[in-house]
């Protein structure tokens, strides 16, 4: 079994060299995703700072995370919250925006 194994000789490694467990290979790169006009037809405009924004629903104001900024979440939150909304147009939700801009 021992001629199959092909074992690291430690010794072969210089102190330049660091072990392949760093921490550094094991992190990801943070996706900030952009807010699309085409994302009020599911009823979402967008809040917080222009590099990352957040969606935030024109109907109920519940604010998502960036990373849920996908149009399959945003419809899911519209069909499974909002049902009754569902089958509104973008205009619908336009005047809903504006109307709730001048309630702030």
């Amino acid at each position: 079994m021992d001629k199959f194994l092909r074992w690291k000789d430690s010794s072969s490694r210089t102190d330049d060299e660091e072990p392949s467990t760093s921490v550094t290979k094991n992190l990801k790169k943070v996706v900030k995703r952009k807010y699309d006009e085409d994302y009020i037809k599911y009823g979402f405009s967008w809040c917080g700072d222009e590099t990352a924004p957040r969606p935030q629903c024109i109907i109920c104001g519940d604010q998502l995370s960036n990373e849920s900024m996908v149009p399959s979440n945003l419809k899911r939150h519209l069909y499974s919250s909002h049902p009754s909304c569902a089958n509104k147009d973008k205009q619908y939700f336009k005047r809903n925006k504006i109307k709730n801009r001048r309630n702030l």
